[in-house]
């Protein structure tokens, strides 16, 4: 989830807001399987968010996220004795990115709450497009045929998933559209803030706004949790949370380039949770759809990077 999922939930997340350590041997095993935990952890996150927002109000599910995860981050970093990641010089920067983490944690909610996990997931995949659409427009860089095709082949695919016919159409699916926006928008800033910020400080700071401002409308709908779905609440952010370090993990252990594509082994873990648990099952239009996003999301990818390095 993002995010992250408020999480920085989606491949060029990831890839924005990690550095890889060149300074010991490559282990590509091992990133593959950090790689492939974290999307396994984040399908499960996801699923336990659809399982919460069947039965408390979004705004209350939406705070706890974020209440949950910007607890779990300053764990992890007093943990782990960097006190300094607190710290920041760039205030204005991660308040616009504060109050783009509401539209993104929102959004995600409430695609979890009515579409099936496999579109949710789908769609969350669009955002390489349009950060590749980002990196062309407004940062100039040189785009080539092939990424041209890939960008307009992929938006295709997320309208074979959305697809607005009144049998399958949903306001959700144009929500998750706004999800994709702003994942898309923190990605983009990771790139100049990461020179300064950790990934961690980045992530810390996604939350407050949500927790601020969107106190008033939680307490106002809130429903008291028993302990189970206290439990799922609070597992949401947890696995997001490990997911997160998980991935992170990969791109330390090998090159981004090469274990990014393993995550997208996230749909594989989605549609199993969601047929196990929900009955979902992407139709063949869906299929054909999903298909075409994660196939031009990895074409962008590979040649997305290969393009930086010549800029």
């Amino acid at each position: 989830m993002p995010d992250i999922e408020a999480d920085a939930p989606t491949p060029a997340n990831r890839l924005s807001e990690t550095k890889p350590d060149h300074s010991h041997t490559e282990h590509f095993g091992k990133g593959v399987m950090f790689m492939m935990l974290g999307s396994m952890l984040f399908a499960i996150a996801d699923a336990l968010g659809k399982l919460v927002t069947q039965s408390y109000p979004l705004t209350q599910v939406v705070w706890l996220r974020c209440f949950f995860g910007l607890a779990l981050i300053a764990c992890v970093i007093v943990f782990q004795g960097r006190l300094s990641d607190f710290k920041t010089t760039r205030k204005s920067a991660h308040l616009a990115r504060s109050f783009v983490g509401i539209i993104m944690t929102g959004s995600m909610m409430t695609g979890l709450k009515f579409i099936p996990l496999a579109e949710v997931t789908a769609v969350v995949f669009a955002t390489p497009l349009i950060v590749a659409v980002y990196s062309t427009v407004i940062q100039k860089e040189p785009m080539s045929r092939g990424m041209f095709i890939a960008i307009l082949l992929g938006f295709l695919g997320v309208m074979v998933v959305v697809r607005p016919t009144p049998d399958h159409f949903h306001f959700a699916h144009l929500v998750m559209l706004g999800f994709a926006l702003s994942s898309a928008y923190l990605s983009i800033t990771a790139r100049a803030l990461i020179k300064t910020e950790s990934p961690l400080t980045l992530n810390f700071y996604i939350y407050p706004a949500t927790i601020i401002l969107g106190g008033y409308f939680a307490w106002r709908d809130w429903v008291t949790p028993d302990l189970l779905s206290l439990a799922a609440l609070f597992g949401v952010a947890f696995f997001a949370t490990i997911a997160l370090l998980s991935i992170t993990k990969a791109v330390h252990c090998a090159s981004p380039a090469r274990v990014t594509p393993f995550d997208y082994s996230r749909m594989l873990w989605t549609v199993s949770i969601g047929l196990i648990f929900w009955g979902e099952l992407p139709d063949a239009i869906t299929w054909i759809g999903i298909a075409i996003i994660i196939f031009c999301g990895l074409y962008i990818l590979r040649h997305g990077r290969g393009r930086q390095k010549q800029a």
